[in-house]
C-alpha cells in the first residue's frame, strides 16, 4: 500500500476557490466540512496554485491550545515584541509588512481552522482584508460557523461559505485502486464509501485497520473486504473526539439510535425529548429520513454508531434494548412491531415465549432477512424453530450446518406433521444437490419422501420443484423439452423453496430454446420478484440478462446488468452483485470486447463464495476461463477450467457446459481448432438429443465457424428453428452463408449483427466474405470488404477472432497512383490533377481506375475512407506541389514511402523546379 495517499477528487473545488480569490469585488472563500474531509489539503493545494499564478500567499492556522494567546496565529506579520503593546501599532505594522512583501501582487491570507483563531488574530485578519485588499481563503469545521472569528468574517462579508463534502463513490473507488495497487470489487468500494461517507481521513484509517486485521485482502486479482469494522485506536480516538462534549440526555439519545438504527422516529420520541433530537440533527450527529411511509432515525455517520456501540458495556446495551422493547410495545403497533419487540427483548436478555420467537423468525424470513431469522430461530429451542433455522441457513448458503440440522429433523421424534417433513426433505435435497454437490444423495432424499407416503397440501409441489431441479442439473439423461413446469407457478408455500421457482423456470426456458419467452416474462413482471434465498435472486437476475443477450437485445441486457449490479452493491447483496458483474462481462464478450469483460469476470469470481450453488460457479468460472484465453492468457485459462472441473459433480449435465468452454478456449489456440470444431459438433448433437436446444445452437454455431460443415450447418438450422430467438435465426443464416460461400448473405448477417451490437461476430462475417472474394479473384470486392473489416475493428477494441480468414493486406498503390488519389480526395478534378502532375488527362483517369480496383471503391467520394484520411480532406494537393520545396527531412520521408499529412504545406501553382 502506498505510504502517502494521493490528493484526488478536489480539482474542480480547488479551481473554483482559486478563481473566486482572483475575482475582485467578491468575497473570499471559507471551506466548511467535517474533520478529515480534506479541507487542509484543499487549502494547501489552493495556496500552491495561487503562488503559481503570481500571488503573494501567507499561510497560518488557528489552534485550540493557543486560543487565549493574543496574535498567536499571526506571529509572522507582527512587529518587534517591544512594539506590540499598542494594537494600533500592531495592525499598522502588520499591514505595512504585508504590503512590502506583496508589492503589486494580489495578497492571499490562508487560514486553516479559522474557528480557533484568538480574538486579536481574528481582528487582524479582518483589518488586513479591509485595508490592504488581502483576499481570505480559510477553512472551518462543520458546526463551528458560530465561532466569533467565523461570524466576523461572514458578517462583512470577507468570505463566502463553500461546503466541502465527502468524496463520491467513483472517486473513492479510483483512490482505493491507486492506494492498493489493484482492482477492488464494487461491493468493497461501496461499503468503504458508505462507512466513511467519503471522508478521506476516515477511509485511510479504516483501510489500514482492515488490512492489519486481514479482513481486506486479495481474492485472486481483486481486493475484497469481508468482515466487521475492526477497532483501530487512531480511528476510534478520532471519532470519539468528534462525539465529545455531549450532555447526558444527548449521549442517551445517541445510544438508542446506535443500537437500533434505523429506529422509527415515533419509538425514539417516546424515550427522548424532541429538543434533544433537534440539537443532534443540527450537529449532523443523527439524520431523519423517510423509508416508505415511516420516518426513521439513523446515526449521522456510520462510524459514529460503531464508536458508540464499542464504548457501551454489556449492562448498558441490555438497558438500551429493554427500553426500546418497552417503547415499541407501548407505542403504535405497526405490522413489524412484533419483530422489533421480540428482537430487542432477546437482545436485552429478557425471556420471550418460544412461539413468539418462532413467529418473529418467520416474519424476518418472509421479509428476506435470513440473517435476522437465523439469530432469532437460535433462541426458539423448539422443533418449529429448528425448521425456521434450517431454512435461514439454506437461504444464506450455509450448507454444512443446514444439512446437519435437516438430517436431524428427518430423524426426529415423529411429532412433525407429514407436510412439514416433506417440505424439509425437498429443502434438504436442494441443499445437498446445489450447495454440497451431492446429487445422488439428494435424489435418494426425495425418493424416500415419496415412499413414506403421498404428502398433502402444498408439500407435493415442493417435492416436485426439487425433482425438477435434480433433473435439470443431474446426469442429463432426462429429456426436459416437454417437461411440465406448472409446479413452478403455484402451490409452493415454503418461502425458501419458492425462491427457486422463478430462476429455475427462467433457466429451463432459456436453455430449452425459449429465451424470448423469458425476456418477455421479465418485461411483463411475471418473473423477478424478491427472493428469500439470495443466491436464487442472483440466479434470476443472471437469467434475465442471459435471455436478453440470447435474443439479440444486447443493449437491453447491458442496461439490466449494470442497473441490477448497482442496486445489488447498494444492498450489499454479494451473490447478486457477483452474478450481475458476470452478466456485464458476458455482454462484453458478446460485444467482442474481452478486454473490458475481464475485470468484470474477475470481480464476479472474487465476490463468489466457495459455498455458492455449484451451477452458479460453473457459469462464472467457465466464462472467466474463455475470457482469459481471448486475451492470450492461456495457462491461466486452463487452470481455471481445471479448478471448476474438480468442483463439479461427476454426474452433472453441466459437464457439457464445461466442454463448451473448452471448445471456446481451444478455438483461440492455433493447432487445436479442428479438435474444437469436432467437440462442438458432438456436444451440439448431444444437446439436441436431450432437448437443450439453446445449448445445441451455441455448440453447433461455434463448430461451424471453426470448420465450415454442411452437416453441422443443417443441424444448426434444425435446432434454431425450434427456438424463439431472432438471434439464433441470424446464427443459422451466418452458418449457411459460411458453408455456401455466400458473400451477400454474409454481409447481410454482418449488418444485422452490427446493428444489434455483436461486433466481433459482424467482424467475423465480413472477414469471411472478404476471404471468399479473395478466393474467387474478385480483387475489387475483396478490397472493399477489407475496408469494412478495418472500420469494424475499433468496435472490438483490439480483439479479433483468431480463426477468421486472413484477408491479406490491402493491394499496394504505386507512388503515382497514391499521389493522384490524394489529390482527387482533396477535391481536384482530373484536369487540375493532370496540370499539377504534368500528366495527360487520360493518364490521370487510368491511375484512378487502377487505384479504384485495388481499393475496392467506385468513385473519388470513397477515397478518403479507403486511404484512411481524415475528413474533411483539405482541398489542397501534396506538400511537394508547393512553390517552395519541402524540408529535406520530408523529402527523405517521402523517399521512404511515407506521406506527410495532406495539407501540411500550402499549395502554390506549378511544380517545384527540379522535380
Amino acid at each position: 500500500m502506498r505510504p502517502t495517499w494521493p490528493f484526488v477528487g478536489r480539482t474542480a473545488e480547488v479551481e473554483a476557490a482559486v478563481a473566486g480569490i482572483g475575482r475582485y469585488g467578491e468575497p473570499g472563500v471559507l471551506l466548511v466540512g467535517e474533520a478529515g474531509v480534506g479541507k487542509s489539503r484543499m487549502l494547501e493545494s489552493a495556496a500552491l496554485r495561487c503562488r503559481d499564478e503570481g500571488m503573494h500567499v501567507v499561510v497560518t492556522a488557528g489552534a485550540e491550545a493557543s486560543n487565549g494567546l493574543p496574535f498567536a496565529a499571526m506571529a509572522a506579520l507582527l512587529p518587534e515584541r517591544g512594539h506590540r503593546d499598542d494594537p494600533a501599532n500592531v495592525f499598522a505594522a502588520a499591514a505595512g509588512t504585508l504590503r512590502e512583501a506583496a508589492g503589486d501582487r494580489t495578497c492571499v491570507l490562508v487560514v486553516d481552522d479559522v474557528h480557533h483563531l484568538d480574538d486579536a488574530s481574528a481582528a487582524l485578519v479582518q483589518h488586513l482584508a479591509a485595508t490592504t485588499g488581502a483576499r481570505v481563503l480559510a477553512a472551518a469545521r462543520t458546526g463551528s460557523t458560530g465561532a466569533p472569528a467565523v461570524v466576523a468574517l461572514l458578517r462583512r462579508p470577507f468570505v463566502r461559505v463553500s461546503a466541502v463534502e465527502g468524496l463520491n463513490r467513483a472517486t473513492v473507488g479510483a483512490l482505493l485502486v491507486s492506494v492498493l495497487g489493484g482492482p477492488v470489487d464494487g461491493l468493497t468500494v461501496d461499503r468503504l464509501w458508505r462507512v466513511t461517507r467519503g471522508n478521506p481521513l476516515f477511509l485511510r484509517h479504516l483501510v489500514e485497520a482492515c488490512r492489519a486485521s486481514g479482513t481486506l485482502r486479495r481474492a485472486g486479482d481483486v481486493w475484497r473486504w469481508k468482515g466487521q469494522i475492526p477497532v483501530q485506536h487512531r480511528l476510534s480516538d478520532l471519532v470519539a473526539s468528534l462525539l465529545g462534549g455531549l450532555t447526558a440526555e444527548e449521549a442517551h439519545a445517541l445510544s438508542y439510535v446506535a443500537h437500533a438504527e434505523p429506529v422509527p422516529l415515533d419509538v425514539i420520541e417516546t424515550l427522548v425529548d424532541a429538543s434533544v433530537l433537534v440539537e443532534l440533527e443540527q450537529r449532523s450527529l443523527i439524520t431523519v429520513e423517510r423509508v416508505h411511509r415511516d420516518l426513521v432515525v439513523r446515526m449521522g455517520h456510520p462510524l459514529y454508531g460503531e464508536s458508540v456501540r464499542a464504548r457501551s458495556g454489556a449492562e448498558r446495551r441490555r438497558d438500551v434494548h429493554r427500553a426500546l422493547a418497552r417503547a415499541v410495545t407501548h407505542g403504535d403497533t405497526a405490522d413489524h412491531a412484533r419483530l422489533r419487540a421480540v428482537t430487542w427483548r432477546l437482545a436485552a436478555g429478557d425471556p420471550v415465549p418460544g412461539d413468539q420467537v418462532v413467529g418473529a423468525a418467520r416474519d424476518a424470513l418472509t421479509r428476506c432477512d435470513a440473517p435476522l431469522a437465523e439469530r432469532l430461530a437460535r433462541h426458539a429451542g423448539t422443533a418449529a424453530g429448528a425448521g425456521v433455522l434450517a431454512r435461514a441457513l439454506v437461504a444464506q448458503d450455509k450448507a454444512g450446518e443446514a444439512e446437519e440440522l435437516l438430517s436431524r429433523c428427518a430423524a426426529g421424534d415423529g411429532t412433525e406433521p407429514p407436510d412439514e417433513l416433506a417440505r424439509l426433505a425437498a429443502l434438504r435435497a436442494l441443499n445437498l444437490c446445489w450447495n454440497l454437490r451431492r446429487p445422488a444423495e439428494a435424489a435418494e432424499v426425495v425418493r424416500s419422501a415419496r415412499v413414506s407416503g403421498p404428502p398433502g397440501g402444498g408439500a407435493a409441489a415442493e417435492l416436485a420443484v426439487a425433482e425438477l431441479a435434480l433433473a435439470a442439473f443431474g446426469d442429463g439423461s432426462a429429456d426436459l423439452s416437454s417437461a411440465d413446469l406448472s409446479c413452478l407457478s403455484a402451490g409452493v408455500r415454503d418461502d425458501v423453496i419458492a425462491s427457486v421457482c422463478d430462476p429455475l423456470r427462467a433457466y429451463l426456458d432459456v436453455y430449452l430454446g425459449r429465451p424470448a419467452r423469458v425476456a418477455d416474462a421479465y418485461a411483463a413482471g411475471r418473473l423477478g420478484g424478491p427472493r428469500v434465498w439470495s443466491a436464487m435472486g442472483a440466479a434470476a437476475a443472471a437469467c434475465h440478462v442471459e435471455a436478453l443477450a440470447l435474443t439479440g437485445r444486447l443493449d437491453e441486457a447491458f442496461a439490466v446488468a449494470r442497473s441490477g449490479y448497482r442496486t445489488a452493491v447498494e444492498r450489499e447483496a454479494s451473490a447478486e452483485a457477483s452474478l450481475l458483474a458476470f452478466g456485464v462481462g458476458v455482454c462484453e464478450m458478446w460485444a467482442g470486447r474481452p478486454g473490458r469483460a475481464l475485470p468484470r469476470l474477475q470481480e464476479a469470481r472474487a465476490l463468489l463464495d466457495d459455498h455458492a450453488p455449484f451451477p452458479i460457479q460453473v457459469y462464472v468460472f467457465s466464462e472467466h476461463a474463455v475470457c482469459l484465453a481471448a486475451v492470450g492468457r492461456f495457462a491461466e485459462s486452463r487452470r481455471v477450467l481445471e479448478e471448476i472441473g474438480r468442483r463439479l459433480p461427476a454426474a452433472s449435465n453441466l459437464r457439457g457446459h464445461l466442454t463448451l468452454a473448452e471448445v471456446r478456449v481451444d478455438a483461440q489456440i492455433e493447432g487445436r481448432r479442428v479438435k474444437a470444431a469436432e467437440a462442438g459438433a458432438s456436444l451440439g448433437e448431444h444437446y439436441r438429443s436431450t432437448g437443450w436446444y439453446t445449448k445445441a445452437v451455441e455448440a453447433f454455431y461455434h463448430s461451424v465457424r471453426l470448420r465450415p460443415s454442411r452437416v453441422v450447418a443443417e443441424a444448426l438450422h434444425e435446432v434454431a428453428g425450434r427456438c424463439d430467438s431472432e438471434l439464433f435465426a441470424l446464427f443459422d443464416r451466418h452458418a449457411q452463408a459460411v458453408v455456401g460461400g455466400d458473400v451477400d448473405g454474409l454481409l447481410t448477417v454482418a449488418d444485422a449483427l452490427e446493428a444489434r451490437g455483436y461486433h466481433s461476430l459482424a467482424w467475423e462475417a465480413v472477414s469471411s466474405a472478404a476471404g471468399v472474394a479473395d478466393g474467387r479473384g474478385d480483387d475489387r470486392l475483396a478490397a472493399r470488404l477489407r475496408i469494412r473489416v478495418r472500420d469494424l475493428a475499433p468496435l472490438c477494441e483490439g480483439y479479433r477472432p483468431p480463426w477468421t480468414a486472413n484477408t491479406g493486406p490491402q493491394a499496394a498503390l504505386s507512388e503515382r497512383e497514391r499521389e493522384t488519389c490524394e489529390l482527387a480526395a482533396g477535391g481536384l478534378t482530373n484536369d487540375a490533377i493532370a496540370e499539377r502532375l504534368c500528366l495527360s488527362r487520360r493518364t490521370v483517369a487510368n491511375h484512378l481506375q487502377r487505384a479504384y480496383g485495388k481499393l475496392g471503391v467506385r468513385s473519388r467520394d470513397d477515397l478518403p475512407r479507403a486511404l484512411g484520411l481524415e475528413r474533411p480532406v483539405p482541398p489542397v494537393g501534396l506538400a511537394w506541389l508547393a512553390g517552395n520545396p519541402p524540408p529535406e527531412r520530408d523529402r527523405r520521408t517521402w523517399a521512404a514511402g511515407v506521406r506527410p499529412p495532406l495539407g501540411a504545406y500550402p499549395v502554390l501553382s506549378g511544380p517545384p523546379a527540379g522535380l
